[in-house]
């Protein structure tokens, strides 16, 4: 969505809220006026002194019936909390929201939603330079004594959070269940749960990821001239390895299928929906298969093992014409985000599933046992992880893919979303597909940071080895590190 079209939205929303805010206010003042205010054209028409004194007794009445009035908003107001939800057991002894995270971008555009209904100052707090820094470097902030409330986690690491009663809070003690996400894709429902089945995270997105393609380059070389076309030549990694020997024969070399191992692992590792770890051993099955099939990539040409992803060289080559395809996630697509750096804005790149269903990333709110301002703290989560209207409007401001069920088929069925850089495309009509298709079961636990980072540097360092030694190497490194495991 445009950014003219996005503050259109934001500022149309807010012009609402301000309404509903002048009209309870209208409402209180009504109930506060004297009859003299209320009604002047009946007190100018009466002027005998017993008309005053009728005035008189109505004065004290009303004001009697104000003063009601405002101790029964102020009941009102007390007993908010258990109006939304269960009941809310953290305190509130703080007027300051503090939530702590590596970035503000989504919080930004959250902050920008929330402002009209907050009730409490909320703060950004940083903490680390990315996501990989926060996962060490949180901890030390949360046992500093510092004041938050809540953090965010990414889905690399969260488990090592969730899963200490000493970094993170039950999500019950802010009068929120499971019930609540009912809306909510399934998968990050089970990562936001411990191991003892307490919903301790919620997500306010996501995070699909599809395979974006230069449709100049599809037509050119492939033929291609629709995304139905495009989709059934890689619906799956057999088909994608074909159209890849096709794409490198059509343009002799010229052009990759895709630009990286690092977005190819991606793709490949989170849609298996098996363990890589049983017990304390660790599961070779998934690294063994990944292996073998990056080195047909390398090997076949298919793709340049020395790009870095995130790197300038991986940037340039979709400016440059020299790759067919990322694996982007959703918030790769949004403006100004990867989409638009990587390929320009020319507008001629689309969005299709790929191979298979997968999610890159993520980002979950934890609540913090030190959180003291509950009652807001539970309102900013349930506005951007269970309120449809307002999930619906953080999806059409920010371009993330919010997790919530009902605001995106709402926003598909009407058409309110066109992506510029995918021609008008709508990402969310495909992304909505694969959100429902990722499954997750069993199949996470707190080594997967390590065993997929360790896999990956293993394999780039290592890529002119054969397969069984790369994968030897990989095992051996992994249980360097992780001491507690077995293969």
């Amino acid at each position: 969505m445009s950014k003219l079209k996005r503050t259109l939205a934001l500022l149309a929303t807010l012009a609402v809220t301000s309404t509903a805010f002048v009209a309870c206010g209208d409402k209180k003042e009504d109930s506060n006026a004297s009859p003299a205010e209320n009604n002047n054209s009946s007190v100018a028409d009466d002027a005998n002194a017993g008309d005053a004194d009728a005035d008189a007794d109505a004065n004290a009445d009303a004001d009697a019936n104000a003063d009601a009035d405002a101790d029964a908003d102020a009941d009102a107001d007390a007993d908010a909390p258990a109006a939304v939800g269960g009941e809310i057991s953290l305190p509130d002894t703080d007027d300051v929201l503090t939530i702590v995270c590596w970035t503000d971008t989504d919080l930004n555009n959250m902050f920008d939603i929330y402002t009209p209904v907050q009730a409490s100052e909320v703060k950004y707090q940083n903490c680390g330079g990315n996501g990989t820094e926060a996962s060490t470097q949180y901890a030390n902030y949360l046992n500093s004594g510092d004041d938050v409330d809540l953090f965010v986690a990414e889905a690399g690491w969260i488990l090592n959070y969730i899963n200490d009663d000493s970094m993170s809070a039950p999500m019950e003690q802010l009068g929120i269940s499971t019930a609540d996400y009912a809306d909510a894709y399934q998968y990050t429902v089970e990562i936001g749960t411990d191991n003892n089945g307490v919903l301790k995270a919620a997500s306010w997105q996501a995070a699909a990821g599809g395979w974006a393609y230069n449709a100049t380059l599809a037509e050119q070389y492939l033929g291609v001239t629709s995304e139905d076309d495009m989709q059934k030549k890689v619906s799956n990694w057999d088909n994608f390895k074909a159209t890849a020997e096709e794409l490198k024969t059509a343009s002799d070399g010229a052009v990759t299928m895709t630009v990286s191992l690092g977005g190819l692992w991606q793709a490949f590792s989170t849609a298996q929906n098996a363990a890589w770890v049983d017990g304390t051993t660790i599961n070779t099955g998934i690294a063994s298969d990944f292996v073998a099939m990056a080195k047909e990539y390398v090997d076949g040409g298919y793709i340049d093992p020395s790009v870095e992803q995130w790197s300038t060289e991986w940037e340039n080559y979709g400016k440059d014409g020299k790759t067919l395809g990322y694996f982007f996630s959703t918030w790769c697509l949004g403006e100004g985000a990867q989409l638009d750096t990587n390929c320009g804005t020319e507008g001629n790149w689309r969005l299709i599933q790929g191979p298979q269903e997968y999610f890159w990333g993520g980002s979950w709110l934890c609540v913090s046992p030190n959180c003291n301002t509950a009652t807001e703290a539970a309102n900013f989560i349930r506005t951007f992880t269970c309120n449809a209207d307002t999930m619906e409007e953080y999806a059409l401001y920010s371009g993330d893919f919010a997790n919530n069920k009902v605001a995106m088929n709402k926003i598909i069925a009407d058409g309110s979303n066109s992506n510029p850089s995918l021609g008008g495309q709508d990402q969310f009509a495909v992304l909505a597909g694969v959100a429902e298709g990722i499954k997750m079961s069993d199949s996470i636990s707190k080594y997967d940071q390590n065993l997929k980072d360790t896999l990956l540097n293993t394999l780039k360092d290592n890529i002119s080895e054969d397969a069984d030694t790369i994968l030897q190497k990989f095992t051996d490194q992994a249980l360097a590190d992780n001491t507690d495991l077995n293969a």
